[in-house]
C-alpha cells in the first residue's frame, strides 16, 4: 500500500505548505496577496491652476497589494486639508485596474493646497497643488490714441489681469472709470475672459485735450490709460 497521503484537489501546495482553497495566498513578505497594501498617486500631483478653478488633469489614485497589483472595489475617502476648495467625489471606489479619478477644484484660501486620500485599511497619501492669484493689471491695447470730441476711439481699450509668470487670470472683476476729460465707457465693468482680458469702448469728452481712464480690480494696483480728444 502506498505511503503517500492523498491531498484534496481543492488544496494548493506552496513552498512546502498546504493551503486549503479559500485561504489567502501569501507573498514572500507574508502579506496576503489581494489584500490592500498601499495607495498611490498615479497622476495629478503638484499641478498649478488659478485659485477657485479645477485642475487641468484629474487626480488618479491606485490601491495595490504587496505585489503592486491594482485592487478592485477599494473605497478611498478624500478630504481637502489646505486651501479650501473641493474634491469630487469625496468618496470613490476603485475600478477593475485598481484606479479611481478625482476632480479637484482649488480653493481661494492660500497658495498651498492639499488633498488627503485615505484607504481605511492601508493609510493615507497627500496630493499637493499650487493656487495662483492675480498680481497685476496691464494695458494690452488702446493707450495713447486720439479721436474727435464726443467720438469713440477707433480701438477698444483692453486690459489684462495676470498672475505670477504672466499667467492669464480668468473671471476677475475689473472696473473702468473716467479720470479726466469726461466722456463715457461701455461697459464700465465686467470680468476677464479666457485670455485674462476685458475690453471697453471709450468715447472722448466734449472738450478738446487730455482724457484719461482708470482700470482697477480689488487690491491690485490700478492702471491709467490716456487719450487725446481733438476739435
Amino acid at each position: 500500500m502506498s505511503s503517500h497521503r492523498n491531498v484534496s484537489s481543492t488544496a494548493l501546495v506552496i513552498a512546502g505548505c498546504v493551503v486549503l482553497s479559500g485561504c489567502p495566498l501569501r507573498s514572500p513578505t507574508g502579506v496576503a496577496i489581494g489584500t490592500p497594501h498601499d495607495v498611490l498617486v498615479v497622476q495629478g500631483n503638484n499641478q498649478s491652476v488659478q485659485a477657485g478653478r479645477a485642475l487641468a488633469a484629474p487626480v488618479v489614485l491606485r490601491v495595490v497589494d504587496a505585489q503592486g497589483r491594482g485592487l478592485v472595489k477599494q473605497v478611498i475617502s478624500l478630504v481637502v486639508t489646505a486651501g479650501g476648495g473641493a474634491a469630487d467625489p469625496v468618496t470613490s471606489t476603485t475600478d477593475s485596474t485598481g484606479e479611481t479619478r478625482v476632480k479637484w477644484t482649488l480653493g481661494t484660501e492660500g497658495r498651498v493646497q492639499a488633498l488627503v486620500a485615505t484607504v481605511s485599511t492601508v493609510g493615507s497619501v497627500i496630493i499637493s497643488a499650487n493656487a495662483t492669484f492675480p498680481v497685476q493689471i496691464l494695458v494690452a491695447q488702446g493707450d495713447g490714441q486720439s479721436a474727435k470730441i464726443v467720438t469713440a476711439l477707433k480701438n477698444d481699450v483692453v486690459v489684462r489681469v495676470t498672475g505670477v509668470g504672466n499667467i492669464p487670470m480668468i473671471g476677475i472683476p475689473v472696473t473702468f472709470s473716467v479720470k479726466a476729460g469726461g466722456g463715457g465707457l461701455s461697459p464700465q465693468s465686467g470680468v476677464t475672459n479666457a485670455l485674462g482680458e476685458l475690453s471697453t469702448k471709450w468715447t472722448m469728452g466734449a472738450s478738446a485735450g487730455s482724457n484719461a481712464i482708470v482700470a482697477s480690480s480689488g487690491d491690485l494696483p490700478s492702471v491709467t490709460v490716456n487719450a487725446t480728444a481733438t476739435p
